[in-house]
C-alpha cells in the first residue's frame, strides 16, 4: 500500500539547487511482497539511498511507522514548511564588501555642510533640552531625541547652541555636530546587513540578498537622511530590525517554544516598540505584523497536527511578545523623557497646571489665582476636559424651557459665568459698612453662578432638557 512521505533536499557543497519540502511517493518494504512504487528513482538507489553522484542529501521528517493501521494508513504528518537560514562564507564576504561601500558614501564629508539643516533646527535643539533637563512638548515620541541627547553628550556638546534657525554656522559656535550625525549614519549603515539578513531569512537566493542590501546601500533619499540630525534614520532602522527579527522567528517555526524562536520573538516586540518610540508613523509596523501574525494563527488554526492546548500557547506566547512587549516599551521610553525633563520649560503651557507643579522651579498652587465675588470665570469639566459650561440666548422648546445650559469645546464669549453671592449673603453685604469692599471666595462658601452675556442664573432642578 502506497502512501506519501514529506522529503527535505539540503544542498551540499558544491550544488546549485536547494529543493525543499518535496512530496514523494513510496511503496512497502523491498522485503514484503509487491513492487515498490517511487517517483523518484532516478535521485534514489534500489534501498532508497541517495544517490551520491547528484550532491544532494535527502532527509525524511515527521514520519511514524509504529502506528501503521491494518488499511495502510499513512503516518501522521506535520505541514511544517518553516525556512532554514544558511548563509556561507562567501556570503558573509559579499556583505562585508557591500557593507563597508556603503559605511564609505555614508561617512565620506560626513561634516558638510558645516550649518544647520532643514529639521536639525528643532531636533538639535531637543537634544540640548535634554542634556539641560528642560521641559519642552512635541508631537514625536521621544526615543529618537534622547539618542541624539546621548550622541551629543559623548561628542561633548553641552546644550548650549540653540539651534534657532536655518543656516547657523555650527563651527563658529564650537558644536560637535559630526559625533551627533554620526549616529544616525551608523544607523543607516546597519540598514545594509539588515536587509541582507532579512532577504536570506525569507528564503531568497544570494544574488536576491546582495542585491538588496546594494539597492538599501544606494538608495538616495535614505542616504541623505542618515546623514543629518533627523528622527527617520532611527525609525527606519527600529523598523529594519523588527522585520529582520519576525523573519529570523520564522525560522525557528520547526521548533516552537525553544530559546531561539522565544529571543527572536521577543526582540521584534522591542524593535517594534522602539519604533513606535520614534515616530508615531511606526503604527504602520505595528499594523503590518499584526496582520502577518493574523494570517500565521489563521493557518495553524487549520493544522491538525496542532492541539488546542498547543494553539492557545502559540496565541499568548504572540500577544505577550506582539502587544504586551512593545506597550511596555514606549512606556518605558516615556517614563525616561519625564524623569529627565524636570526643569521648568517652554513647554509648560502645553501641559496641565497640576503637571506643571510637578516641574523644578513652578509653584502654581492649587489655583493659578484668587477668587472673589463678582470674578468672570470660565468651568470646565474636570475628569474628560471635554469642554467648557457654556449658555446662549436660547431657550429649550420643551422641558423646563428655560434658557439652555451645554459643554462647548472651544473658548467663547458665551463661556464666561459670573460668581455672585446667595440673597441671604448679599442682604448681609448690603447691610454691611461697605458693601462695595472685594471679599474673597473661601472653601465652604455656597455661591451663585450667573450668565456673563445674559445675565441668566444658572439652576438646577429635576425637569430634564428635551
Amino acid at each position: 500500500m502506497a502512501h506519501l512521505e514529506n522529503m527535505r533536499y539540503r544542498k551540499q557543497p558544491g550544488t546549485a539547487a536547494v529543493y525543499e519540502d518535496a512530496t514523494v511517493i513510496s511503496g512497502m518494504s523491498p522485503t514484503t511482497p509487491g513492487t515498490p512504487v517511487t517517483a523518484v528513482e532516478d535521485m534514489m538507489g534500489e534501498n532508497m539511498e541517495p544517490r551520491s553522484d547528484l550532491g544532494y542529501s535527502y532527509g525524511k521528517k515527521d514520519l511514524n511507522y509504529a502506528d501503521y493501521s491494518a488499511a495502510g494508513a499513512a503516518p501522521h504528518q506535520s505541514s511544517d514548511r518553516s525556512l532554514r537560514l544558511t548563509i556561507s562564507k562567501n556570503q558573509w564576504l559579499t556583505l562585508g564588501l557591500i557593507t563597508l561601500f556603503a559605511a564609505y558614501i555614508r561617512l565620506w564629508r560626513l561634516s558638510n555642510p558645516a550649518n544647520v539643516v532643514f529639521d536639525e533646527v528643532h531636533f538639535g535643539k531637543f537634544a540640548g533640552k535634554y542634556l539641560n533637563s528642560t521641559y519642552f512638548f512635541d508631537v514625536h515620541p521621544p526615543l529618537a531625541k534622547m539618542m541624539f541627547a546621548a550622541a551629543g553628550k559623548l561628542a561633548g556638546y553641552d546644550g548650549v547652541f540653540d539651534f534657532k534657525s536655518i543656516g547657523l554656522d555650527y563651527i563658529s559656535a564650537g558644536v560637535p555636530y559630526v559625533g551627533m550625525r554620526l549616529m544616525p549614519a551608523l544607523l543607516g549603515l546597519a540598514m545594509v546587513p539588515i536587509s541582507y539578513i532579512t532577504l536570506a531569512a525569507f528564503g531568497h537566493a544570494a544574488d536576491a540578498c546582495a542585491l538588496g542590501a546594494l539597492v538599501v546601500a544606494l538608495e538616495n533619499a535614505l542616504l541623505t537622511q542618515s546623514r543629518l540630525i533627523l528622527l527617520d534614520a532611527a525609525l527606519i532602522f527600529f523598523t529594519g530590525a523588527t522585520v529582520m527579527c519576525w523573519a529570523l522567528f520564522f525560522t525557528q517555526a520547526h521548533r516552537p517554544f525553544s530559546n531561539r524562536w522565544w529571543t527572536y520573538l521577543l526582540l521584534t516586540g522591542i524593535n517594534m516598540g522602539n519604533a513606535l518610540s520614534c515616530k508615531w508613523v511606526g503604527l504602520f509596523l505595528v499594523a503590518t505584523i499584526g496582520v502577518w501574525t493574523l494570517k500565521d494563527l489563521w493557518e495553524k488554526l487549520g493544522d491538525l497536527s496542532i492541539t488546542p492546548t498547543q494553539y492557545a500557547k502559540h496565541f499568548m506566547a504572540r500577544g505577550f511578545a506582539l502587544i504586551v512587549v512593545p506597550l511596555t516599551v514606549y512606556l518605558f521610553w516615556f517614563q525616561i523623557h519625564f524623569s529627565v525633563l524636570h526643569k521648568s520649560g517652554d513647554g509648560n503651557a502645553f501641559m496641565s497646571p497640576e503637571f506643571q507643579n510637578t516641574l523644578d522651579g513652578v509653584s502654581l498652587g492649587h489655583t493659578p489665582r484668587d477668587i472673589y465675588y463678582g470674578s468672570r470665570i470660565r468651568i470646565r469639566h474636570a475628569a474628560t476636559n471635554a469642554g467648557y459650561l457654556h449658555s446662549h440666548l436660547s431657550n429649550y422648546e420643551s422641558g423646563s424651557k428655560q434658557q439652555q445650559v451645554t459643554l462647548y469645546g472651544f473658548r467663547d464669549e458665551n463661556n464666561y459665568w459670573m460668581i455672585t453671592r446667595t440673597e441671604a449673603a448679599e442682604q448681609r453685604v448690603q447691610n454691611s459698612t461697605d458693601p462695595t469692599a472685594l471679599q474673597q471666595i473661601k472653601d465652604g462658601d455656597i455661591v451663585r453662578l450667573m450668565h456673563y452675556k445674559t445675565h441668566r442664573r444658572l439652576h438646577s432642578h429635576d425637569v430634564r432638557p428635551p
